[in-house]
């Protein structure tokens, strides 16, 4: 039987992993800055999507956001 500790352990490393593959960091505890679905349209390679939501969330311009969100990608590699 799996002891407690491992278990903890275990289920630290799958939200990491989590994390990692929706390209957010809550080690400084504060709320993801943009919503699920910014993230989602990451995943599916929706990256007009996801500059559309970025711009909304943010108010940057059509040329900041998209910046922006490519970095992401890029950080985020094949995480997303």
């Amino acid at each position: 039987m799996e002891s407690v500790e491992d278990r903890v352990a275990r289920l630290e490393q799958q939200v990491a992993a989590l994390q990692r593959y929706l390209g957010v960091d809550l080690s400084s505890g504060e709320r993801p800055r943009f919503p699920p679905e910014f993230y989602q349209a990451l995943r599916r390679g929706k990256t007009i999507q996801a500059i559309a939501i970025y711009r909304k969330e943010t108010g940057a311009t059509l040329r900041d956001a998209k910046n922006a969100v490519e970095e992401i990608q890029r950080r985020a590699g094949s995480g997303l």
